[in-house]
């Protein structure tokens, strides 16, 4: 691949079947071991031939993959390799610097830490509810582990609401300014205009 080509876009199931791949090869295991493995758990339909296609994806002519991933069988391919199942849900290890998991048509991830921290439900994503999701994090943790998913939600809603008042801030400057603007155009005197920064002042003389 060339400098110049942008880094790749990966489906859910693209970054899965590289993480399966990833992990076949670290066990140092063939598609056929993987299979055996597979039947052993009772996942007797991801045969060796199964298995290949998930890691190709029987792609189209144009590149575009065919072979999804069900949750099934993300949970059974973890069992036979004998990784926990967030372990398959992250960027590849092999992936290229700024390579994006596309979650859905809309949403995309390229920062490989958020993504992992999202899937085992330690970070929000940028663009979603946040407090609904620290809220549901501190409801989902053990007593003794929800300290961090609290201080998270604390700072989620503290930053909200410092949005919320940067976002009006700006929105009565502006305001101000337009007028200002005007009566500076319409020739105003120094003290229209003082009153106009200081409504406050000139409203109680």
């Amino acid at each position: 691949m060339s400098s110049d080509s942008a880094p790749p876009t990966l489906s859910v199931s693209d970054a899965v079947a590289l993480r399966v791949k990833e992990a076949r090869n670290r066990r140092g295991w063939t598609m056929k071991q993987l299979a055996a493995a597979c039947h052993d758990a009772g996942a007797t339909k991801l045969t060796a031939p199964v298995l290949a296609n998930i890691e190709t994806g029987r792609r189209d002519a144009n590149g575009v993959r065919r072979r999804e991933l069900s949750i099934d069988e993300v949970v059974a391919l973890a069992v036979a390799l004998d990784i926990s199942p967030m372990h398959l849900l992250g960027l590849p290890e092999e992936a290229e610097p700024g390579t994006t998991v596309l979650l859905t048509p809309e949403v995309a991830v390229s920062d490989g830490e958020l993504l992992m921290e999202w899937f085992c439900g330690q970070k929000a994503l940028p663009q979603s509810d946040s407090r609904q999701f620290y809220s549901t994090a501190i409801q989902r943790r053990p007593a003794g582990d929800s300290q961090q998913a609290l201080a998270d939600f604390t700072s989620s809603v503290l930053q909200d609401r410092a949005a919320a008042m940067t976002a009006a801030f700006n929105s009565e400057m502006a305001a101000t300014m337009a007028k200002i603007n005007a009566a500076v155009r319409s020739g105003a005197s120094p003290e229209e205009l003082a009153a106009l920064l200081n409504p406050d002042d000139s409203g109680s003389k």
